[in-house]
């Protein structure tokens, strides 16, 4: 009896019925949030930039906050550093959030070109994939310490390098690859405009300038464009599951994490999407 003392009460007094359970439902929000909702529902700084917010994270804002590949290295009154899965670092020196568009510039540049040592898992190559490279860039390829047999990559090596080091496009790369003419125990790709890159000639002091060039980009995260709206628009905050290894998305709502939209939202909206009493007015 108790157990289906709700549906009676819906049955006979509909309205007051909704009214009870919206109390219920709000109240148990508030102070008892999830504690990760909490953490994250207010945006941070980083250094020079404020009003930080999802997929960044870094300082005081946990990982669970953010998405992997954008945590940012935060320093007092500086353009924070953003690194990529290989531990190549860029500096982040504009950002627009609401169009996804950021400044980036390669830090220390030099460490990259003639590198002194390798190390020792260099031997897979790095790409810094987590971003949406626009037609105006595209990849440079340095190979270092290469048994090489190809004559078309001599053109392309590195002056004033100790052993052997040369540059390529990615293009250039897989057709070497696939003669199976070149082994590099050391690959890096790194993105560079186009314009750049068509002026390269192999000299260091002109890949040096090269590389220290700025370079503008649109950044991509999750699995879809829609996938972070649609977490938001049910009331909840874009996060990231720390138990999956593979860090996927994670919708942290008030209640707790779900993993694409807050269900609980969509339950109280269907509730107040209840037939409503009819108001006649009748004249006399």
């Amino acid at each position: 009896m108790v157990a289906h003392l709700p549906l009676l009460l819906y049955q006979h007094h509909p309205i007051t019925t909704v009214f009870f359970v919206l109390i219920l439902l709000s109240t148990s929000y508030g102070e008892d949030d999830n504690k990760e909702y909490t953490a994250c529902k207010q945006n941070f700084s980083c250094g020079v930039f404020s009003g930080l917010s999802y997929p960044f994270w870094g300082g005081d804002r946990p990982e669970f906050c953010g998405h992997k590949g954008f945590e940012l290295k935060c320093e007092k009154d500086q353009f924070p550093m953003i690194a990529s899965d290989r531990n190549i670092e860029f500096r982040l020196s504009r950002l627009n959030q609401p169009f996804r568009l950021m400044t980036l510039q390669l830090e220390n540049p030099t460490d990259y070109i003639c590198p002194t040592q390798t190390s020792a898992d260099s031997r897979t190559p790095s790409d810094f994939d987590v971003f949406g490279y626009d037609r105006n860039l595209q990849n440079l390829t340095l190979l270092h310490n290469c048994t090489v047999s190809s004559p078309t990559l001599q053109q392309n090596r590195i002056s004033n390098c100790s052993g052997s080091s040369f540059y390529a496009s990615d293009d250039f790369l897989e057709l070497i690859s696939y003669q199976n003419q070149t082994q590099c125990s050391f690959i890096i790709k790194i993105p560079i405009p186009v314009a750049s890159f068509n002026r390269l000639t192999g000299d260091r002091a002109d890949l040096e300038r090269v590389l220290g060039e700025k370079f503008n980009l649109s950044y991509k995260y999750d699995q879809g464009p829609s996938i972070c709206d649609s977490c938001m628009a049910s009331g909840g905050l874009c996060g990231t599951n720390m138990t999956d290894p593979r860090r996927e998305f994670l919708c942290l709502c008030r209640d707790h994490p779900y993993s694409l939209v807050c269900e609980g939202l969509i339950i109280r909206k269907r509730l107040c999407s209840c037939s409503k009493p009819r108001i006649n007015f009748q004249w006399h």
